[in-house]
C-alpha cells in the first residue's frame, strides 16, 4: 500500500470506511431479505456490531458463501443470513458486504417498516453524539487542548457518517428502491460521486453537481484572484523601489550649489552664483536629462535664524517623495517672478533616509532674486516646480571610515545633510564637524547640533564665531586657522575632508589643509559664489599669445582679444555685446535667448551649447565629457571670453 499513489491510498482509506459502515445494512438487509422478523433489540445489536467491525477486518473479507451464512440457523431466532455477518465478525468465514448487499432481495412492507425503525433509532443517537462531540470540540479550542481537540473531531466525523447513513437509508425507503439501489447509492455518496442532495436521484451512476461544490469553486476563484491583485501589488511596489534605487545609484555628479553668507571675515561676493572646485578623482559624468521633474507642496517653513529658512516639501498628495537621493545633493528651484522663469539650485539638508518629505534650507541674499521672493512670498501649501536630485559632493559611509566636515555660513546644509543621515543609519565611523560664522546669531542648525552631539558619541563639533548681542557662547571666536584645525581634528591627514563655503574661504583652507598633510585627492570641495577665472590674467593672456595655431584652436584655451567683444546666437539670429565678466548663459538670458539650464555650477549639463566660432574659458566643466569637448560642446553657465563667440542658440 505504500507504493500506490497519494489519490489511491486516499481512496483505499475511503473504501475501507465504507465496507465498515456496509455492514450495518448488510446484515439487516439480509436479515429481512430472507423474510424473517426479529426482535428490534436483535437487529440493533446486529447493526451496532457490524459498526464496530474494525478496518483490518475490511481489508480481509471472508470465504465467499450464500446469503443466508452458515447452513444452520442458530439459537435465539437470528437468521443465517444476520449470522453470516456476526460470523464474520467473530473471525468465522463471512461474505463480503458490499456483494452480499448487492445479491439480497426485495424487502416487504414490514421490512421495511423495521428497517426505517432501526435507522431513525440511529440517526437519533448519532445526532446526540455529534451535539456532544461538537461541545467538547468548542471546549478544547477554548483551552488550547489539541489532542482533545483531534479526539473530538474525529467524533464528529465518525457520527456524522453514521448520521448520514442512516439519512441516505430512510430516503431510499422511502422511495421504495431495492437493496441493490440503497448499496450503489451509498457507495456513491461515500466516495463523494454524487451531489449531496442528489445522491439517490441518478440511477445511471452520473456524477451531479451540488450547490457546496460550485459554492467552493466559486471562493477558490475568488481567493485565486485576490491572491493574484496582491501578487501584482507588490510586483508594483518592487518595481517602484528599484526604480528609485536605481535612480539613485546613477544620480548625477554635481556640486551642489547653495547661496551661503560668508565665513567670518570674508567679505560677500555675488549672490546666488557657485562653482565646483574639486570632484572625485573619477567623477561620473552628468546627463542632460534630469532624474525627475516636477510640483512639490510645501508643508512647512521654518525660520532657522533671521535670515535663513527651511523649507519643508512633500508630494502633493502627501506619498512619498517621487525620487531618491544622496547626502550632499541638491535640486533646481524653478520659479515664475514677474514674468520670467527664474532658476536656482539650493543643496538638500534633510536625510536621505527619509522618503516622506525633502528639506532645503535657504540664506535671503540681498539683491539674491529667488532666494528673496521664497523668503517673502512662498507660504505652506503652496507648489513649486523643483528638478533633480543633482551633485556629486555626496558623502554615504561608504567612501571612508571617517570623515571631515567643513564649512562656513549657509555651506553647513550639504554637511548637516551627511550627519543626519549617518546618524539614521547608525554610521559607526567618526565624524568632525568644523564650523564658522558670522555671529552666534547666524549658527545655523545650533539646537539640532547639540541635540545630535548628545545622543551620538561619534559625532565631535567645533564651531568659532564672534558672540552676538543678547546670545550666549563660549567657544572660539575667529576664523579656522591651522591651529584650530589641528585642535578639533586628530590625526587630520589621514582622514578625508569635505569642505563647503564661499570661494575665498575655501581657498583659503584647501591651502591650509594641504599644508597640515591632508592629500589633495582627499579634499572634496563645493563653493558657493560666483565662478571665476573667466578671463585669463594679463600674465597668462600674454603667454598664450604666443602659442601655436594647433593649440589655440583648442576649445578650452582662451585667446588674446579686445576687452569687449561680441557673441552672435545662430539659432535666434541675434548678436549682443560679450562683457569679459559675463557667462554666455547670462548674455543669453539678457537678450532674452533661450538657453536651458539647471544647476548654474557646470555640473549638471543642461546648459550645454555648440561653439560655432571662438574660443572659451570654463572654471567648471564637470558635465562634459571628453566627446562633448571634441565636438565642440561648452557650458553655457560657465563660458567666458574676451574675443567674439558665436554659439547655436
Amino acid at each position: 500500500m505504500f507504493g500506490l499513489p497519494l489519490r489511491c491510498r486516499a481512496g483505499l482509506s475511503a473504501l475501507v470506511v465504507l465496507t465498515s459502515q456496509l455492514v450495518a445494512n448488510a446484515a439487516l438487509a439480509s436479515d429481512f431479505g430472507l423474510g424473517r422478523a426479529h426482535p428490534t433489540g436483535q437487529v440493533a445489536q446486529g447493526w451496532e456490531l457490524a459498526q464496530a467491525e474494525d478496518d483490518h477486518a475490511a481489508h480481509h473479507p471472508a470465504a465467499s458463501g450464500s446469503a443466508g451464512g452458515a447452513a444452520g440457523a442458530p439459537p435465539g431466532g437470528a437468521t443465517p443470513g444476520m449470522m453470516g455477518g456476526m460470523d464474520g465478525m467473530m473471525g468465522r468465514p463471512r461474505k463480503e458486504f458490499y456483494p452480499a448487499l448487492m445479491e439480497m432481495p426485495s424487502l416487504s412492507a414490514e421490512q421495511r417498516s423495521n428497517l426505517e425503525i432501526q435507522a431513525r433509532e440511529r440517526i437519533s443517537a448519532e445526532t446526540d453524539r455529534l451535539a456532544g462531540a461538537e461541545m467538547d470540540l468548542r471546549h478544547a479550542i477554548a483551552g488550547s487542548d489539541i489532542v482533545a481537540a483531534d479526539q473530538a473531531a474525529r467524533r464528529l466525523r465518525e457520527s456524522l457518517n453514521a448520521v448520514q447513513s442512516g439519512v441516505v437509508a430512510l430516503r431510499s425507503l422511502h422511495e421504495g428502491k431495492p437493496p441493490q439501489q440503497i448499496a450503489q447509492a451509498w457507495f456513491k455518496s461515500q466516495m463523494n460521486l454524487l451531489p449531496q442532495r442528489g445522491a439517490m436521484d441518478a440511477d445511471d451512476g452520473t456524477p451531479g453537481v451540488s450547490w457546496f461544490h460550485v459554492t467552493t469553486m466559486a471562493l477558490l476563484v475568488l481567493f485565486s484572484l485576490a491572491m493574484l491583485a496582491v501578487y501584482l501589488a507588490r510586483m508594483r511596489r518592487a518595481n517602484a523601489l528599484v526604480d528609485r534605487l536605481t535612480r539613485a545609484a546613477v544620480a548625477p555628479a554635481a556640486a551642489a550649489p547653495l547661496v551661503s553668507p560668508p565665513a567670518a571675515g570674508v567679505p560677500n561676493d555675488k549672490p546666488e552664483a557657485t562653482s565646483s572646485q574639486e570632484t572625485d578623482r573619477h567623477p561620473r559624468r552628468v546627463e542632460a536629462s534630469r532624474s525627475w521633474k516636477g510640483k512639490l507642496r510645501i508643508c512647512a517653513i521654518y525660520q532657522e535664524t533671521p535670515n535663513v529658512k527651511t523649507f519643508r516639501l512633500q508630494a502633493p498628495d502627501g506619498g512619498a517623495i517621487p525620487f531618491a537621493f544622496l547626502p550632499g545633493q541638491f535640486l533646481t528651484y524653478a520659479i515664475e517672478i514677474d514674468g520670467q522663469a527664474v532658476r536656482r539650485s539650493y543643496t538638500i539638508a534633510s536625510s536621505a533616509a527619509q522618503t516622506a518629505y525633502v528639506e532645503t534650507t535657504i540664506k535671503r541674499e540681498d539683491g539674491g532674486l529667488l532666494s528673496d521672493y521664497m523668503h517673502g512670498h512662498l507660504k505652506e501649501g503652496d507648489l513649486v516646480e523643483v528638478a533633480g536630485p543633482s551633485g556629486a559632493f555626496t558623502f554615504t559611509g561608504v567612501e571612508a571610515d571617517s570623515v571631515v566636515l567643513i564649512g562656513g555660513g549657509v555651506g553647513i546644509t550639504p554637511l548637516m545633510a551627511a550627519i543626519r543621515y549617518l546618524s539614521d543609519i547608525a554610521w559607526p565611523g567618526q565624524i568632525y564637524l568644523v564650523y564658522g560664522a558670522q555671529t552666534t546669531e547666524q549658527f545655523i542648525f545650533r539646537d539640532e547640533l547639540e541635540y545630535l552631539q548628545r545622543r551620538m558619541s561619534n559625532l565631535h563639533v567645533a564651531a568659532t564665531m564672534v558672540r552676538a548681542a543678547g546670545t550666549s557662547w563660549m567657544g572660539s571666536e575667529g576664523q579656522i586657522t591651522a591651529e584650530f584645525l589641528t585642535q578639533a581634528v586628530p590625526d587630520l591627514a589621514r582622514r578625508r575632508v569635505h569642505l563647503c563655503g564661499p570661494p575665498r574661504m575655501m581657498d583659503a583652507l584647501r591651502k591650509t589643509l594641504i599644508g597640515l598633510g591632508v592629500p589633495r585627492e582627499q579634499i572634496k570641495t563645493e563653493a558657493f559664489g560666483p565662478a571665476r577665472g573667466a578671463v585669463p590674467p594679463p600674465g597668462k593672456v600674454a603667454a598664450e599669445a604666443q602659442m601655436p595655431a594647433a593649440e589655440a584652436s583648442n576649445r578650452g584655451a582662451a585667446t588674446v582679444g579686445p576687452a569687449t567683444a561680441t557673441i552672435r546666437f545662430a539659432t535666434s539670429d541675434k548678436v549682443v555685446a560679450l562683457p569679459p565678466d559675463k557667462s554666455v548663459l547670462e548674455v543669453a538670458e539678457s537678450a532674452g535667448v533661450s538657453i536651458d539650464y539647471s544647476c548654474r555650477v557646470g555640473v549638471c549639463g543642461v546648459c550645454k551649447t555648440h561653439l560655432l566660432q571662438g574660443n572659451v574659458t570654463m572654471e567648471v566643466q564637470d558635465a562634459l565629457t571628453a566627446d562633448d569637448k571634441a565636438n565642440g560642446l561648452i557650458l553655457a553657465c560657465q563660458a567666458r571670453s574676451v574675443g567674439d563667440l558665436v554659439v547655436e542658440a
